[in-house]
């Protein structure tokens, strides 16, 4: 029972953040290549689904949030670029979907990278596609080099 545990909450550390759960998902069940493939891309799927499927209420939820709790000018002017966000810019007008989709499972977090594709992509089938594909590539990547990890050194 406490193993099936585990991995529930292993799977739903995948979901969100990939790349922290997939390889603790290797070291506490010792999944082979294949399973762990199957693991890290039903996990990452799982994750964009649910996101994507939420992220209408969300978006309508935030705008609700904002109009009531926060006021409409701020006294003091936030900064309005950071480091992330400029290389969020960059990646977007330089590489479009299939930028936003590489980065999202690794250096941004599923959640992250669904909400900013489908708030920038009208086209969720599209969306749902470019990151699904990402997240089965990820998975592939990750789990070789998890099994493999020679491949590292040469």
């Amino acid at each position: 029972m406490a193993t099936f545990i585990q991995f529930v909450l292993l799977f739903l550390l995948s979901t969100v953040k990939f790349v922290v759960g997939v390889p603790s998902a290797f070291a506490a069940f010792k999944l082979g290549f294949v399973e762990l493939i199957l693991f890290a891309s039903g996990a990452g799927i799982t994750g964009v689904t649910i996101f994507m499927f939420f992220s209408d209420w969300l978006f309508k939820m935030w705008g609700a949030f904002r109009i009531r709790f926060l006021p409409a000018k701020n006294p003091k002017p936030h900064k309005i670029f950071s480091k992330k966000s400029r290389l969020y810019v960059k990646i977007i007008r330089k590489y479009g979907l299939p930028g936003i989709a590489l980065i999202t499972p690794t250096i941004i977090s599923i959640p992250v990278g669904t909400l900013l594709a489908r708030r920038i992509f009208p086209d969720r089938k599209k969306v749902f596609f470019y990151l699904s594909v990402s997240v089965v590539l990820w998975s592939i990547t990750l789990s070789a080099i998890l099994h493999f990890p020679s491949l590292l050194h040469n």
